[in-house]
């Protein structure tokens, strides 16, 4: 899952304005999407063959890993309607999480920017609190790496100025990585 929109916005189709729909929604209820990248510079939406193309009013939408297994999961807030998880059933690809620690920048890393080379290819991930309209994502740093199982190369831009490198490491699996500190550490369950 690369990218995901479960808050719509309804407008008219020849003006382009919003619709006045009263006081039943802000938004009202529209297909959500779930994109896959094709990874050059273009996405697909995949939430029909996903299941994710569900008419609601969205409100929220949280991401994280939930049970561990390197694939990332979906919790969508509706309005007036329960929490509703979507588990990532996934494929075979690879993955790595980093969980930041700040030393001399903040606990949670928030602000930190982190890069990671794998098999080639460059991804780019920024620590961010308050991710999402009423909701958070996970502080979690995710990686997906196709049919590569390791990393080459990590690079964290701390907060305070400082910076760390590091590699190879092992995919399928979350490290931690303490700011100042000599390496990763596996992060058990």
């Amino acid at each position: 899952m690369d990218m995901f929109d479960g808050v719509g916005r309804r407008s008219a189709e020849k003006t382009g304005r919003f619709l006045n729909i009263g006081q039943h929604s802000l938004n009202g209820y529209e297909r959500d999407l779930l994109f896959r990248n094709n990874g050059d510079g273009t996405f697909t939406d995949v939430a029909f063959v996903n299941a994710a193309d569900r008419v609601e009013d969205g409100r929220g939408l949280s991401i994280a890993d939930l049970d561990r297994d390197g694939e990332l999961d979906l919790v969508l807030r509706n309005y007036h309607q329960p929490a509703q998880v979507l588990r990532n059933q996934g494929g075979p690809n690879h993955w790595l999480q980093l969980v930041l620690v700040g030393t001399r920048s903040n606990r949670d890393a928030i602000g930190a920017r982190v890069r990671v080379s794998a098999g080639g290819r460059w991804q780019t991930r920024e620590v961010h609190a308050g991710s999402a309209y009423l909701s958070q994502q996970s502080l979690v740093q995710h990686f997906g790496l196709g049919d590569v199982r390791q990393v080459d190369a990590i690079e964290v831009a701390w907060p305070s100025g400082e910076r760390t490198a590091l590699g190879p490491l092992a995919g399928d699996r979350r490290w931690r990585i303490v700011e100042g500190g000599e390496g990763a550490e596996p992060v058990s369950r």
